[in-house]
This record gives C-alpha cells, structure tokens and sequence, in this order.
C-alpha cells in the first residue's frame, strides 16, 4: 500500500476521509475476505452485464477507475489522525473488518478479471512463450494501483446516509437491504441476552429473547423513515433530511438496539401482564372467519406487523415531542394494563384482526397500520388509552377505519 495520503475532515458525517493508493494485487486478496466476512453483502449485480464487460476489459488494460469507498467505524483512529503513518498503518490493519460504501460492482470485476488473466496464464495448450506472455499480463495487472476512500468514524446512521447519497443513480439496492449489511455484526454476539436469527439458517424463535433479523430490521427501517410501509432507496432520498435529524439522535447511543430493547421488553411485559392466556373460541362473542391471528400473547406480537408498526409509532411520538425517546417508553412499559379483563382484551384484539383481514385488500400492511395506531395510542402521553392496553384496541381500530 502506498503512503501516499490524503486526509480530510467531514464535519457533514462527523468523521473524517482518507484517500489512500493500493495495488489490485493487494485489493483482492482483502476484497475476498471482506466479502466472505459479510454474507450480507449484496451479490453481483447482473443487469447491465455489457457496461460490466466493457469495464472489465478495461481493468485488463490498465483503465484508471473512481476510488472505491469503504467505512471504518473504530473511533480509535482519532489517535493517529494527525500522523499519516500511524493512520496508513491503522487503515491497513482495519480494512479487512471494513464496510463497501461504493465499488463493490467494480470489486466483483476486478475479482472477475484477475480469474481471466489466471485462466489464460494456465491453459495447457498455450506455449511456455504465451505462458510466459499471459503470466506477465497477471503481474502487470496486479501492480495497477487503484485509489481508495476511507470514512473513519463514521457511525452507522452516518454510513447509511453516505451509501446513499455515493449510490445515486446507480443500481439500487434496498434501504432494508443496507441496515441489513450494517447492522450484521449483532448476528454474531448476543445483545443483552437477546439472539437475532437468519432466516438463511433456518432457525426459527422458540422463546423471547429469540427474534428473526429481518423483523428488527423492518422494524427499524419503519422507525427510520416513520412509516410503517417498506421503503425502497428513492423513498429514503426523497426523506433524506430524516437521516440528518437521526444522526444527531445517534450521538451517544445506538438506536437500533434501543428499539430491539423495546421490543424485547414490551414482549416480557405483555407475556407477564397475559398470565398464560390462551384463544379459546368458545369465548368469543362471535366467531371468527378462520384461525386466530396467535393462539397467546407471544404469537400475537411476536410479528413483523407488530415491530413495524412499533417503530413508526415511537418515530412519530418523537418527532411530534410527544416523548423524549426511547428510554421514555422502555420505563413507560412497566406501567401497562388492562382495564378489560385479559381474555376480553385479546379475544376483542383477535375479532379485530379478523375484520381486517376479511376486508384489506393488502393484508400484511393493513395489520402494520392497525399495530401502528395501537402502540400510538398505547404510549401516547396525551392519549385517552396512555398506557391501557384494552382501550387501545379500540381506539386504534377507530383510527385505523378512519384512515384506511
């Protein structure tokens, strides 16, 4: 890696960029393991393969390419912020745990391209002359230097927004799809106790503390642009000013896990507050068109509905200075109750999610709109059912009809 460097502050993002020169020989061995590393990291992109063909060739001759941006989000690089050779050393250390902002369709084709020119060099019908030929086209295109950005500091909300504003115009890839890579690192390491599951491995929750990954990230995704619909990358650039506001709200605290704490704690509490209630229908004033939206407690919020709307609810709360955050509602959750008894609340739940779905049109996202009401009915300060989970049923059920 070359020592040539260039440092600079973004006080945009609160991190600072440093350009660094690096042989392609060098990228690739890091590239595959940074790809290995994240599983999550989006696969080839293969619309527009002519472009990527034409690129690829032009790896082979030597083409200067726009710097390929990565993200290192270790604040212990401000120690050596102000040494280069501290910083080029600290880079070349980190790069392996870092995270591809912007290149990671050249990357594919600089790996595509080097398994060419290793093909070519071992065709055995080649003469030694040609191999020899072939063999210094791989070494030449191994010491091409390439140019690289790095954002040290960055914190995840940060990365987020710089993915998206270096991505534009480009092949788009889903906001959910990018929390998702970020937010990978709590695949590996349990967060107050609590283990996140891939559906890729099958794994199924058997219990609270058990969540699937792609919930909490819809959850979060629904908390970050205030809405409990999916977003795609144009809905996000068209809210980006969202992003600018939660970045602040970053500062000192990682979000995400606060609203998986949320979500975690709310589940505890709604398990106990139940006391082992279970569907019977034979208590149902009427009956239902066919199975029960859950059977208990846990089957019932234990969903993505439920965590999308969740999130949506406490964004708006927030951003309507209805609450201070998430601190306010995890302590809010102690003071939940019924003022029904449990099995009228929940068999008044279920006949309500029954109405829903005989009448929706899109199913999934009318119960997300229904939970979305609920929990902002539920932990609204200024709401007529604050804190009381059987007027919020109701309530939320009338604001639901009224805006649906």
């Amino acid at each position: 890696m070359d020592k040539n460097i260039s440092i600079l502050e973004d006080r945009k993002i609160k991190a600072h960029s440093v350009l660094i020169e690096m042989t392609i020989g060098d990228y690739i061995r890091i590239a595959n393991i940074i790809l290995k590393k994240n599983p999550l990291q989006r696969k080839r992109v293969r619309n527009s393969s002519s472009v990527y063909a034409l690129l690829k060739e032009d790896l082979k001759n030597g083409c200067i390419i726009p710097p390929l941006v990565f993200a290192i989000s270790d604040p212990e690089y401000i120690k050596y912020i102000h040494d280069k050779e501290e910083i080029h050393y600290f880079i070349i250390k980190n790069f392996e745990k870092s995270i591809i902002l912007d290149g990671l369709q050249r990357t594919y084709n600089i790996i595509e391209a080097d398994e060419d020119l290793l093909k070519e060099v071992n065709k055995i019908e080649f003469s030694e002359t040609l191999r020899e030929t072939n063999l210094k086209n791989l070494d030449t295109f191994h010491l091409h230097k390439l140019r690289f950005e790095f954002y040290l500091g960055i914190d995840k909300i940060g990365i987020l927004y710089r993915m998206l504003t270096l991505n534009t115009g480009q092949t788009p890839m889903s906001l959910r799809h990018q929390i998702e890579i970020l937010y990978s690192d709590y695949l590996s390491h349990s967060i107050h106790g609590i283990k996140l599951l891939r559906e890729v491995d099958e794994l199924i929750p058997t219990k609270i503390g058990e969540y699937k990954f792609q919930d909490i990230i819809e959850g979060f995704t629904s908390y970050l642009m205030k809405d409990y619909l999916i977003f795609d990358r144009s809905d996000i650039l068209d809210n980006i000013k969202s992003l600018e506001k939660l970045s602040s709200e970053n500062q000192g605290q990682d979000i995400f896990e606060k609203l998986l704490l949320l979500y975690h704690n709310y589940l505890i509490e709604i398990n106990k507050l139940s006391a082992d209630w279970t569907f019977d229908p034979d208590t149902l004033d009427l009956q239902l068109s066919g199975t029960p939206f859950g059977n208990n407690a846990i089957s019932i919020f234990n969903r993505s509905q439920m965590i999308t709307g969740l999130g949506a609810a406490v964004s708006f709360l927030k951003s309507n200075n209805s609450i201070t955050g998430f601190d306010f509602v995890i302590e809010d959750i102690k003071s939940l109750f019924f003022s029904k008894s449990v099995t009228s609340t929940f068999n008044n739940l279920l006949t309500k999610l029954d109405d829903i779905r005989k009448n929706a049109t899109k199913i999934g996202n009318a119960q997300r709109a229904y939970f979305y009401y609920f929990f902002r009915e539920l932990f609204n300060p200024m709401g007529d059912s604050y804190r009381d989970l059987s007027e919020s049923v109701d309530i939320a059920f009338q604001k639901y009809r009224q805006n649906n």
